[in-house]
C-alpha cells in the first residue's frame, strides 16, 4: 500500500512539472511573438478564377517572415516555406463553388512556429468559362464620382464612390457579387461606414487618412482623404487686396476671427444673430439671446471697436463687413466671408477680383450706388 502511494505521489508530481512545463513554453512562444511586431503586419490578399489552373491567390509580401499559412474554408491547405512567394493556386476546387480563404504570416521561435495575425477573409467563387457573372477584377471610382483630391471638415461628412468590376475587355459579364467592404486606416481622424460615409471625428484632428474600398475576393481601391479645419487655415495668401482700413482684421486680429469662427461652427451653432457696440462702448450688444463665452464677447468688441466693422453670422456665414465712405456720399463695402458647416460643394466658392485665401475662406463686394471704385494693392 505504502508502494502504491509512493507510485503515485511520484506520477502526480510528473504530471504537474509536465503542465508546468508546457505552459512556460507556451507563454514564451507567445512572448516572443509580441516582440517580433513584424509578424502582425498587415497583408494584403486577394484572389480570383483561372478557368485552366483553379483559384489563384495573391498577397503582398510581409517583412521578415518564414512564409505563409494557407485557410480554405477555415482548414489550413498549404504552407509556403518562403517570404519571397506571394502566389498560390488551389487546383482542388469545383466550378460553380464558392470558397472562403485567409492567410497568415509565421515566424519560427526557439524552432517552433508562430503565426502571425491572420489576413481578412475573401470569397473566391470557382466560375465556369461561360459563365456570365464572374469575380470582380478592380475597384473603381466612376467618373461622375471621380476627384483629384478629396478631403472633409471636421464634423462634416463626404460620400465616396467606388464599384467592383471585372476587365475592361470582359464587357458582356458582370460581377457576380458588386459587395464592398469599406475600411479606415486612422479611426482618430475620420470613420466609414459601409455605404462610403467618411465622417471626420470630432476631436479637433487634421490629417491623413486612407480609405479602402475592398470587393468580396479582395480587390480594392484606396481613396486618400485630407481631414481639414477650414476655420482653422495654416496660413494667408500674401497678395490681399483690400482697404488699409479692414486690413487688421486679417493680421493683428486674424487669431481672434478665427476664435469666432470656430466658436460658432462648433460650439454654438445658432442661426443669424448680429452684434452692436452698446451705447457706452464697453461691450457688445445681440439682436439674439445667446450665451457666449467672456472671451469670445471680448474678441467680437475687440473687433468691432478698434477696427470700425460689423459683425454678425448669417446664413450659417460669419461676416465681417466695413463700410468705406466717399465725398460723394457713395459707399464701397468690404465684406470677409466665412463659411461656417457648408456642405462640400461650398468650399470652393470665391469672387472674382479678389484673391482666393485657401478653402472655405474668401472675400466678396458689395457696391452701392454707381461709384467707380478700383481696389489698389495694398
Amino acid at each position: 500500500m505504502k508502494q502504491l502511494k509512493h507510485n503515485l505521489k511520484f506520477i502526480i508530481s510528473i504530471a504537474i512539472l509536465i503542465m508546468v512545463t508546457f505552459i512556460t513554453n507556451c507563454y514564451l512562444v507567445k512572448a516572443d511573438e509580441t516582440k517580433n511586431p513584424s509578424i502582425n503586419s498587415t497583408i494584403t490578399f486577394y484572389g480570383n478564377m483561372s478557368n485552366k489552373k483553379g483559384i489563384i491567390l495573391k498577397w503582398s509580401k510581409v517583412p521578415k517572415s518564414k512564409g505563409y499559412v494557407i485557410y480554405r474554408n477555415n482548414k489550413k491547405i498549404a504552407t509556403i516555406k518562403s517570404n519571397k512567394i506571394k502566389n498560390y493556386t488551389d487546383k482542388k476546387v469545383k466550378a460553380g463553388k464558392k470558397y472562403t480563404y485567409e492567410i497568415a504570416p509565421y515566424m519560427e521561435v526557439k524552432g517552433k512556429k508562430v503565426l502571425g495575425v491572420k489576413s481578412y477573409k475573401i470569397r473566391v467563387k470557382a466560375t465556369k468559362r461561360n459563365a456570365k457573372k464572374i469575380n470582380p477584377a478592380r475597384v473603381v471610382i466612376p467618373d461622375l464620382y471621380y476627384e483629384d483630391n478629396y478631403n472633409v471638415g471636421l464634423y462634416e461628412s463626404i460620400k465616396l464612390h467606388a464599384k467592383a468590376r471585372v476587365n475592361k475587355g470582359l464587357k458582356k459579364k458582370k460581377v457576380y457579387n458588386s459587395k464592398l467592404v469599406w475600411s479606415s486606416s486612422d479611426e482618430s481622424l475620420a470613420t466609414v461606414d459601409q455605404k462610403g460615409v467618411v465622417t471626420a471625428n470630432d476631436n479637433r484632428k487634421t490629417g491623413t487618412v486612407y480609405i479602402t474600398a475592398r470587393a468580396v475576393n479582395g480587390v480594392k481601391k484606396v481613396i486618400k482623404v485630407d481631414v481639414m479645419d477650414y476655420m482653422n487655415p495654416s496660413e494667408i495668401s500674401k497678395k490681399v487686396y483690400v482697404d488699409e482700413a479692414i486690413r487688421p482684421v486679417l493680421t493683428t486680429y486674424y487669431k481672434q476671427l478665427t476664435e469666432i469662427a470656430e466658436y460658432f461652427s462648433y460650439t454654438d451653432k445658432c442661426a443669424d444673430v448680429k452684434f452692436n457696440l452698446n451705447e457706452m462702448c464697453d461691450g457688445i450688444e445681440s439682436d439674439s439671446n445667446i450665451n457666449m463665452p467672456e472671451n469670445i464677447k471680448k474678441d467680437i468688441y475687440d473687433l468691432m471697436y478698434n477696427v470700425s466693422v460689423e459683425v454678425e453670422v448669417k446664413d450659417n456665414t460669419l461676416v465681417v463687413s466695413f463700410d468705406k465712405l466717399f465725398a460723394d456720399n457713395s459707399t464701397f463695402t468690404y465684406k470677409i466671408n466665412i463659411c461656417l458647416n457648408k456642405k462640400p460643394e461650398y468650399k470652393y466658392q470665391y469672387q472674382i477680383g479678389y484673391a482666393k485665401l485657401c478653402e472655405r475662406w474668401y472675400y466678396s463686394e458689395e457696391r452701392k450706388y454707381n461709384t467707380e471704385f478700383y481696389l489698389e494693392n495694398k
